[in-house]
């Protein structure tokens, strides 16, 4: 039950995340997005991997190689696809990612749901694609391009990433994965600064100029941190396969956040994905209490 608790902890900060975002009405760049996030993870996961505990015979070279899969496959790769396309479409594709988390759950980990399970993680994930469904949408916006492909790929990776990563913390069976994954991240975010041709100097001191224009960004970004932290916790106490359909109902969230916060109106489709998320996440967590 812990770790449906954490999960669920992690899709409503992401889903602040996301409202945070909205309202910022300047944009970093996708590489000085993630240095900072990035930052913000060294600060909050490696206090918390600590104070969780890390076995003092844990493999910390094999968490260093996992933490940076992650890092690149579920963090870097998921800022450059949020960069390419309607924030919509990509939004959307994303929100698939616990379809593959699922699949790829079953192939490394052998996670097996029993069939009662399995419905409500359908459930789970149907409501929160309707939720984030855009109302509209241009031909222009589906054809195979950047904008579709890269989200494509991004949701893939997140999937890939988060059950290997499981595997491991399975084997560990402490936090040396997540104090790695603080660590790491850094170098990860300088490598991206470098390719796209970002100043280190120029971001950190443009960012700190400029502080009121980017706080929202900022804002999503430390929530984002919290709530990916919340994700690895679950990981700790439930099969990824049941923590990360509940962490996608992040989207759903979002929406309904955005009607209280940002005073954004709700469609009656969006109202039933919403509410065809929730009984999803209700239904895994009263079975998997059984």
């Amino acid at each position: 039950m812990l770790g449906i608790f954490f999960a669920f902890l992690c899709a409503v900060f992401i889903g602040l995340s996301q409202v945070a975002l909205r309202k910022s009405y300047k944009e970093l760049q996708p590489s000085v997005a993630f240095l900072f996030d990035a930052i913000f993870g060294l600060f909050l996961w490696v206090p918390l991997a600590i104070y969780m505990g890390v076995s003092t015979g844990a493999n910390l070279w094999e968490a260093l190689l996992f933490a940076v899969i992650s890092a690149i496959l579920s963090e870097a790769i998921v800022f450059y696809a949020l960069s390419h396309g309607e924030l919509s479409v990509t939004a959307t594709v994303l929100a698939t990612y616990p379809v593959y988390t699922v699949i790829f759950s079953r192939l490394f980990n052998k996670e097996i749901l029993s069939s009662e399970v399995t419905l409500f993680v359908v459930i789970a994930i149907l409501g929160s694609l309707i939720a984030t469904f855009p109302e509209r949408i241009g031909k222009n916006e589906l054809k195979l391009s950047k904008g579709v492909m890269w989200p494509f790929i991004a949701a893939i990776c997140i999937g890939l990433s988060d059950s290997i990563s499981k595997g491991y913390i399975n084997k560990s069976g402490d936090f040396s994965f997540l104090l790695m994954l603080g660590f790491v991240q850094i170098p990860v975010a300088l490598a991206y600064l470098k390719i796209e041709k970002e100043s280190l100097h120029k971001a950190m001191s443009g960012v700190i100029n400029k502080l009121s224009d980017y706080k929202y960004s900022l804002i999503g970004g430390l929530f984002n941190i919290v709530g990916t932290g919340f994700l690895w916790l679950s990981f700790s106490y439930a099969p990824a396969s049941i923590a990360s359909p509940i962490t996608g109902a992040n989207g759903a969230i979002t929406v309904l956040l955005s009607r209280f916060l940002l005073k954004e109106s709700i469609s009656h489709r969006k109202y039933f994905g919403i509410i065809m998320a929730f009984v999803g996440v209700i239904g895994i967590a009263v079975l998997r209490n059984k």
